[in-house]
């Protein structure tokens, strides 16, 4: 009869240090709406104070206030907010499909076809 001796397996577990969280002040109104956001088209920056910065991309997540392609108007991209308004989302040039309707608009303000409402 032959004894082997087998090798149990250690496990051994790190203690996972989390790092203190600072402590936020609370900010004024003028503090907050001194802060700068850049459009990602121009890269030119505006502070929030100016209402230059115009959407938020739905696709790629920046911020813009030029290269605007506009609201999607698919039923997709649309829904009701809890006051019963509509809503649209909005999109950049670099995330919609090139066709006729959806090249950048001047102003910010007019409608698109984004890739997911085309289908």
């Amino acid at each position: 009869m032959c004894f082997t001796r087998r090798k149990s397996k250690i496990k051994i577990y790190k203690k996972k240090i989390y790092p203190t969280i600072p402590v936020v002040s609370k900010l004024t109104t003028e503090e907050f709406s001194s802060e700068c956001i850049s459009c990602f088209q121009c890269k030119e920056i505006f502070n929030l104070e100016s209402n230059e910065i115009k959407i938020h991309c739905s696709g790629c997540n920046q911020f813009f206030h030029c290269g605007i392609a506009g609201k999607c108007l698919g039923k997709n991209c649309n829904s009701v907010t809890m006051r019963n308004q509509y809503h649209r989302l909005s999109w950049c040039v670099n995330c919609v499909p090139k066709m006729k309707g959806n090249e950048e608009k001047p102003d910010g303000t007019g409608y698109c076809t984004c890739n997911d409402c085309l289908e």
